[in-house]
């Protein structure tokens, strides 16, 4: 990735560099904090890459208990994203005009890199956690930045009788709506799922409404993305009347210590032109589509609903003691004559392009599958949409 001067500039500034490995993370990490914090840092890692119970609050919690062991584990997990983050600021000046507000600000990164960017810019970051608003506030002054201030509170409790000119939400929506959105699904009919998702996200895109001044702007870069979230997001924002703006979306990618992370970008404006957010997230997928083509995760799911040609029949298996969905399979003729078919479930999703002549052939391997649950404990919902 090649990013501006100014952001490699600032990145050296603050002390966020690339780490290669976890020895590497753990030793750098007691170097510049203490033999307690780190063990407590690296169990809690361990505990969520094992997927124990593990809360992001309390994540957040220990990390800022030391200023430097905060932006130290930013650099290991967060330093890749936080530079195409750079990037967008940086390629966005027009709405980074006025006042500034960036909701779930964390120790303040992102915040003081907008503040030292647009000097004339009033910037305010808001996180519910004190220790983290005291690294933020630390690091302001470090950078000797006088037009930037922060605030402890749930982002929920804000009003602001001077709203801003933009909102920025930076890896927040996870964290500020995760009571709304535990046990919601991860796959099944596409506006079905999302609806739930909407409506999750309401309340804070409410709070995104009542702070935001007219014709004003909104940036997210969140972990939601198309494989389910992104479109309930745009869709409750487009409900309170701020709708996206189509060319400024798209799919960011971003290394970190472990892994390469997938993030959905988003610019609104609050009472712009509607747009519909199946259109947008259609719109940034349609661009690495290929037809006939076999696909696993969203861009099956988006060749499933783009590729077809008529309706889609869809077969859902629901556990009836939990009411979620656990199995979804669906069949369908593609544009090109050819037979689609579609399978998904917690940890999978993906679809097939199979000759027209092998259409029965096909349709006894679902029904095959959907004989796994036949009894009690499931019920199967057949229906069908047309595309």
């Amino acid at each position: 990735m090649k990013t501006y001067e100014q952001v490699d500039s600032y990145m050296q500034e603050v002390g966020l560099k690339y780490i290669k490995s976890t020895n590497d993370f753990l030793t750098g990490l007691a170097i510049r904090t203490n033999k307690d914090y780190t063990q407590k840092i690296a169990q809690e890692l361990n505990s969520r890459a094992s997927r124990q119970n593990s809360s992001n609050s309390y994540f957040y919690q220990i990390k800022n208990e030391h200023f430097d062991g905060s932006i130290f584990v930013s650099a290991a997990f967060d330093g890749g994203v936080f530079r195409h983050i750079g990037n967008l600021i940086l390629d966005n000046p027009e709405i980074f005009k006025g006042k500034v507000v960036d909701f779930a600000c964390d120790c303040g990164i992102v915040t003081c890199f907008i503040a030292k960017m647009y000097p004339d810019c009033h910037v305010v970051g808001i996180d519910i956690n004190q220790l983290a608003v005291d690294n933020a506030i630390k690091l302001a002054e470090k950078l000797e930045l006088n037009n930037v201030e922060f605030i402890c509170s749930d982002v929920y409790d804000v009003k602001f009788e001077e709203k801003a000119d933009t909102l920025t939400s930076f890896r927040g929506l996870l964290d500020v709506c995760m009571k709304n959105t535990s046990g919601l699904p991860f796959f099944g009919e596409r506006k079905w799922r999302e609806e739930q998702y909407k409506n999750a996200f309401l309340d804070y895109a409410e709070v995104m409404k009542a702070n935001l001044n007219e014709g004003g702007y909104v940036l997210c870069v969140e972990r939601y993305t198309a494989e389910y979230g992104w479109q309930g997001w745009l869709e409750a924002l487009k409900e309170k009347g701020i709708n996206a703006v189509t060319d400024k979306c798209e799919l960011m990618r971003a290394s970190d210590i472990s892994s390469v992370k997938e993030y959905s970008v988003s610019l609104l404006q609050y009472n712009n032109s509607e747009s519909s957010p199946v259109s947008v997230i259609d719109d940034v997928l349609s661009k690495g589509f290929k037809s006939s083509t076999g696909y696993e995760g969203y861009m099956a799911e988006y060749a499933l609903y783009n590729d077809t040609d008529g309706e889609i029949n869809f077969y859902d298996v629901f556990n009836n003691e939990t009411d979620k969905i656990i199995h979804q399979f669906a069949i369908s003729k593609a544009k090109s004559g050819k037979i689609i078919t579609y399978e998904a479930s917690a940890n999978k999703k993906k679809i097939k392009y199979l000759n027209p002549k092998k259409k029965d052939v096909a349709q006894k391997a679902i029904t095959d599958k959907l004989d796994v649950y036949n009894d009690d404990k499931f019920t199967v919902n057949q229906y069908s949409i047309r595309v």
